[in-house]
């Protein structure tokens, strides 16, 4: 484990960033298993369901590897994933989060491509930005996610209808076990942050309060 006078420059190798990127998927394979739970569930959606429980549970012991080891992040994908598979990973990740608040959403794959980032980081920043917009959105609310490509940057946008942050707020907003939720840890932008910028990526927000906020993500390409 990295020293504390370490631990705001990388707060995904805390004990307390090892201890929230390990719940998100504890989260996801619960209402994973609600879902499955349903007896009428078609088959073909059983074994989708089934099989993204099964890479949550993977990630989730990979997380506990790399804490135990103290393994360094590696910014070299060992394998391949397009961005519109992994965006789609992580909305079922969330569905039953979803179907329960009755939140729209939009999906616009303007192109595709391929991030120079491994599967396990990018899963975890679309986890974590997407948790975001389903806890900021109220009943019935909506959430859009445009993938696009500008140059040698892939660009992510998440945005939601929802309750917005303010303009104080936002400043510190990146700032490690800095929150504005109620049960928050003030861990996950900033885990966000760390992985993105240490693949020479780049993130920023835009939000309004009352009226929603946008995340958008630019990572460079594999190729």
């Amino acid at each position: 484990m990295i020293e504390n006078q370490e631990k705001l420059q990388y707060p995904e190798r805390t004990a307390a960033g090892f201890a929230h990127e390990i719940k998100n998927p504890i989260t996801a394979v619960r209402g994973l298993l609600q879902l499955l739970a349903n007896p009428d569930l078609p088959a073909p959606k059983r074994m989708l369901y089934s099989e993204v429980a099964i890479e949550e549970l993977d990630r989730a012991n990979q997380l506990l590897h790399n804490m135990v080891y103290d393994t360094p992040l590696s910014y070299q994908p060992s394998e391949t994933i397009d961005i519109k598979a992994a965006v789609n990973k992580a909305l079922l990740s969330y569905e039953q989060a979803i179907q329960v608040k009755g939140i729209q959403l939009q999906a616009n794959f303007m192109s595709c491509f391929i991030p120079l980032l491994p599967k396990i980081q990018l899963s975890q920043v679309l986890v974590n930005l997407l948790k975001n917009a389903v806890e900021a959105c109220s009943e019935n609310g909506l959430i859009t996610i445009t993938v696009s490509k500008d140059d040698n940057f892939g660009i992510i946008s998440i945005k939601d209808n929802g309750c917005g942050i303010s303009a104080e707020a936002l400043d510190k907003l990146f700032t490690p076990f800095f929150t504005t939720k109620k049960h928050g840890t003030g861990i996950g932008l900033s885990i966000c942050k760390s992985i993105i910028e240490g693949a020479q990526g780049c993130i920023n927000v835009h939000s309004i309060l009352g009226e929603g906020t946008e995340f958008i993500v630019k990572l460079p390409l594999a190729y």
